[in-house]
């Protein structure tokens, strides 16, 4: 990309964030604003950008308060991108590591397009960036906080942000009632003018051990790929480089998530406005549908993945 900002694959380490303010790294109130700022701090506004239809609607503000066309593209079955023929050098390319388990395809998306890049990564939290490519991570995603975006790659100098006030606030309540009503509440309060992270979520990410987390998030990981990775229609790594999200499963098994609910287990449908806005017979569309984002965050232990097991099987 070029004029890029050089940026430094920077791996977790036990009680430290992996990707410590610099000059090239901001820390701001959410992903979206992260988005935004890498937006502002790329060489030249693109004619329009590629995202891709697979996506929460929130990536769309920052493109939508500057004032740059969207267009949309596929993903495969695999969440993998598919790079549009009408892409050329005038735009800017949308690329997302889909639950820190596509950064491969990412990779080499990001080596054939023709035009700036940059990467979401705020479902994949412990995944570097890739050199040269601004991008852009949600924290809050992988932790209890109540707001927290990074971006990668700007020029952090050339932005004055205010903090934001109320985000303390927000992330006590947070973690005095993590209900879902405290969760909703915060997340209504990050569609608000772009804002430096608050300072008790600084705080908060500097003493939590994502070394240690990321290390139980693939102990789980594995648990579940060796006992469904027979009957999930993705194709996932018995051993993913770096601790993904969750474990995404989609098969065949009628009203599953229906029944894992019923049994107490926590299944956010990712993205429901895709179901919306897209066609039924899109791949994105079934994936909105039939995707099961089991939990294996450092909360949960090998029993407890025992115990999700037998829910499915």
């Amino acid at each position: 990309m070029g004029g890029a900002i050089p940026v430094q694959a920077l791996p977790p380490q036990a009680g430290l964030f992996p990707y410590p303010e610099s000059a090239t790294t901001m820390w701001v109130n959410s992903g979206r604003v992260a988005f935004e700022c890498i937006l502002r701090s790329l060489p030249t506004e693109p004619r329009r950008v590629w995202v891709p239809r697979f996506i929460c609607n929130t990536v769309l503000e920052p493109l939508a308060r500057l004032h740059i066309p969207v267009e949309h593209y596929a993903v495969d079955a695999q969440m993998h991108p598919i790079l549009p023929p009408q892409l050329n050098a005038a735009d800017a390319l949308l690329l997302v590591n889909y639950l820190g388990l596509t950064g491969h395809a990412v990779a080499q998306a990001a080596v054939h397009a023709p035009c700036p890049v940059v990467v979401d990564a705020t479902t994949a939290f412990y995944c570097p960036p890739l050199p040269h490519v601004p991008t852009f991570y949600s924290p809050r995603k992988f932790a209890g906080l109540a707001d927290g975006g990074i971006a990668v790659g700007v020029k952090a100098g050339a932005f004055h942000l205010s903090a934001d006030t109320e985000s303390d606030t927000r992330t006590a309540a947070l973690l005095r009632s993590p209900s879902d009503a405290a969760v909703q509440a915060a997340e209504d309060a990050l569609s608000t003018p772009p804002r430096k992270m608050g300072q008790f979520t600084r705080q908060l990410m500097c003493s939590t051990a994502w070394q240690a987390s990321a290390t139980q998030r693939l102990r789980n990981y594995a648990v579940l790929h060796r006992a469904l990775g027979h009957i999930n229609r993705l194709c996932l790594p018995a051993t993913p480089a770096y601790a993904p999200m969750c474990y995404p499963l989609v098969c065949g098994i009628p009203a599953l998530r229906d029944s894992l609910i019923d049994a107490g287990v926590r299944l956010p449908l990712f993205w429901p406005e895709v179901i919306e806005t897209t066609d039924a017979a899109t791949t994105e569309n079934r994936l909105a549908r039939t995707l099961l984002p089991l939990p294996i965050d450092q909360r949960y232990t090998e029993r407890d993945m025992q115990q999700l097991i037998k829910l499915i099987l």
